[in-house]
């Protein structure tokens, strides 16, 4: 008898595992496919997202509070999360693009932050950071789909090492007194 109570779910352990392993071998062999269904998701989540953020629009007009920008954040993210969860077909370049674009404003973003901070420490970690994602952002830009399908298969073989880990833990911790 177990005594040990984590060793009791040891199963929910070895399920995650194998879920990992499944969608690790899916990402390896089938790179495109994967990200197609991830951009179908992605884009279930904006569509969420963006109804939510209606909702807070709804809230602001109420409380006669500025909504304008917020209003059209929603407009643009609803608008996008159509496109991409009905779509997936011919968006997984603009997907990659749009992802791209947003690291590049992202990692410009970083860099205007870095000048107005006092802190080295700080300001050396945003400048790092500001231009591997730029760096990141432009490959994906100009080379979208061997980017995305190097990045799916990346993912892959971490999600299967991920999950032979988790699998094999599992069986230790059932085996734990």
């Amino acid at each position: 008898m177990n005594t040990n109570p984590f060793s009791a779910n040891w199963w929910i352990l070895a399920f995650n595992g194998l879920i990992a392993l499944l969608f690790g071998l899916m990402a390896i062999f089938s790179p495109i496919e994967t990200l197609k269904v991830i951009i179908m998701y992605f884009g279930i989540i904006m569509l969420i997202v963006g109804v939510a953020m209606l909702f807070g629009v709804y809230s602001s007009m109420k409380n006669r509070l500025n909504y304008g920008t917020d209003l059209l954040s929603a407009i643009v993210t609803i608008a996008l999360g159509v496109v991409l969860a009905f779509f997936t077909a011919k968006t997984l370049e603009i997907f990659v693009i749009v992802i791209g674009v947003w690291a590049i404003l992202l990692g410009i973003g970083q860099l205007i932050i870095m000048t107005k901070m006092e802190s080295k420490n700080d300001s050396r970690f945003l400048l790092f950071t500001g231009l591997f994602t730029i760096i990141f952002g432009g490959l994906l830009f100009f080379n979208p789909f061997t980017m995305a399908s190097i990045f799916a298969t990346i993912v892959g073989i971490m999600a299967t090492l991920i999950g032979l880990v988790l699998i094999s833990f599992a069986f230790k911790l059932k085996n734990l007194k």
